[in-house]
């Protein structure tokens, strides 16, 4: 790849994981970990110094819930709405308490959920919620 392509791509890509990155609530210390890499090689990619293997490029899009095609987009990275940031969260828990925190959710959502007309609002009680299971 010539080089003046090779430095434009770089650079693209790096700001784009940056742009991301940043919109999601990570550090480039936070996204180092998740990659298990040296957070001075994640400054690299961002600056464009240096161009990620396509492999952790395919990671860290799932990480960032995005798609490769994205980041390498010209267009600048979309916002995330609160559910990426989330799923980030998840993403290092077990599969276990995943599932626990989904169903938490889900019935915080449905407490949320405008009540129909004569019905009146009760408090969910507190033995409802199943405690999370022991980790593995």
């Amino acid at each position: 790849m010539a080089k003046p392509i090779r430095r434009s791509l770089a650079r693209r890509l790096g700001r784009n994981i940056g742009d991301r990155r940043r919109a999601v609530g990570l550090t480039q210390e936070q996204l180092a970990e998740y990659l298990e890499i040296d957070t001075l090689t994640v400054s690299r990619y961002e600056t464009g110094n240096i161009l990620p293997p396509l492999t952790v490029v395919d990671v860290v899009a799932r990480l960032l819930n995005t798609t490769i095609a994205d980041l390498l987009g010209e267009a600048p990275v979309q916002p995330v709405e609160h559910a990426d940031r989330i799923g980030i969260w998840l993403a290092s828990l077990p599969l276990s308490d995943r599932d626990w925190i989904e169903g938490v959710v889900k019935q915080l959502v449905e407490r949320c959920q405008p009540r129909k007309r004569g019905r009146p609002r009760t408090r969910p009680k507190a033995d409802k919620v199943p405690p999370p299971s022991p980790s593995a």
